[in-house]
């Protein structure tokens, strides 16, 4: 029996749909995959129990028999960081974790352990990865997410990278290079990956950056911002990959609407013009800001159109700002999405040279 353990240095790098991808790609090779999250700080209450949230989904989709909550064994919840501050926890967490995994081992092939928010997590209750991994003596799989926006052009990677081979002491096995735009494909792989490589870091797969992975469903915009559905109600699955804001002039607004598909559009439910430009180009979903009524042309051409038309009481910036909070960290929940990556895994990803270096 194996064991990987899937971790990343910042938050929302993709490890759950990397575990998720190579879970479902060992299982339709035959074997037979087992699954934890040792630790969360996200706290999911189900049926009176706390659990993992995305330890659920993984469980579900894998088709995993284990109860939800024996597959987050260290879910850290506000009670228990306070017992941890106040020296009166009677649970060795530790402890927990080993237990549950050699639990989730048996007559398992591999098992795919999945770390928490980030690499920084963890430390005031004892359960930081590196402790985690020694404990486990498992190897280490880290996903590194590109962010060439905010930083010089591969110096956020490179960092990640060598922050994750300091940190981890010998345990990393190698990485995932995560959400790499197209234009920087070529610079990630011929100057990026050959600088790890000779700094001991091997590398299983540069991923390109796909703006429809990290879209949200109509139905998520809805729980977020807690709107009235007024058209569309049967289209909650439907997905917005952009968000744009309809707060200038029409002449201003179409050129941007023109070019982003499958948007959300936020503007004034008093702005009848940027509403029916809207309407007119690849628009997913109209949220209405400020709680005015739209008219009812506007509805009948969505209804047209199959536009969801959204209402809520929030002013344009405070919708924004809400729905930029979970843009981009929903989990694969949308079957198309799940098989998009399944795809890109199949085509970026190194997997016959992971397996040989787990000893698979």
């Amino acid at each position: 029996m194996k064991r990987l353990y899937i971790t990343s240095v910042s938050t929302y790098a993709g490890k759950t749909a990397l575990s998720l991808g190579l879970g479902l790609r060992m299982q339709a090779a035959g074997y037979n995959v087992g699954y934890l999250k040792p630790v969360s700080t996200q706290p999911y209450m189900v049926g009176g129990r706390v659990l993992d949230e995305d330890a659920d989904f993984v469980r579900r989709t894998l088709g995993l028999d284990s109860p939800p909550w024996e597959l987050s064994p260290a879910v850290i919840t506000g009670d228990i960081l306070d017992e941890v501050m106040a020296g009166t926890l009677e649970r060795d967490l530790l402890a927990d974790v080993t237990q549950a995994v050699e639990a989730v081992s048996e007559d398992k092939d591999i098992v795919l352990l999945e770390g928490g928010a980030s690499m920084r997590e963890g430390y005031a209750v004892g359960l930081n990865t590196l402790s985690v991994v020694e404990a486990l003596d498992v190897p280490v799989l880290s996903v590194v997410s590109y962010n060439g926006e905010e930083c010089v052009t591969g110096m956020c990677v490179l960092d990640d990278a060598l922050a994750a081979q300091k940190r981890l002491e010998g345990h990393l096995l190698g990485l995932v290079i995560n959400a790499v735009p197209r234009e920087d494909l070529a610079y990630v792989r011929e100057r990026v990956v050959p600088f790890l490589e000779k700094n001991g870091i091997k590398v299983y797969g540069v991923l390109p950056y796909d703006p429809y992975l990290r879209a949200l469903s109509v139905g998520e915009i809805v729980s977020a911002l807690g709107a009235k559905v007024l058209t569309g109600s049967h289209l909650m699955e439907r997905l917005v990959e952009h968000m744009s804001v309809g707060a200038m002039s029409v002449e201003a607004a179409l050129p941007r609407f023109r070019r982003q598909l499958n948007k959300a559009v936020f503007t004034g439910g008093d702005r009848t013009d940027i509403q029916a430009a809207a309407l007119e180009t690849s628009t997913t979903c109209l949220v209405l800001t400020g709680n005015l009524q739209p008219t009812s042309t506007i509805l009948k051409r969505a209804e047209e159109l199959n536009v969801s038309v959204l209402l809520v009481p929030d002013s344009t910036l405070e919708a924004v700002e809400k729905v930029e909070g979970v843009f981009g960290k929903t989990s694969l929940g949308q079957p198309e999405k799940l098989s998009r990556f399944q795809a890109m895994l199949s085509e970026h990803l190194d997997y016959a040279e992971l397996l040989r270096d787990l000893g698979i």
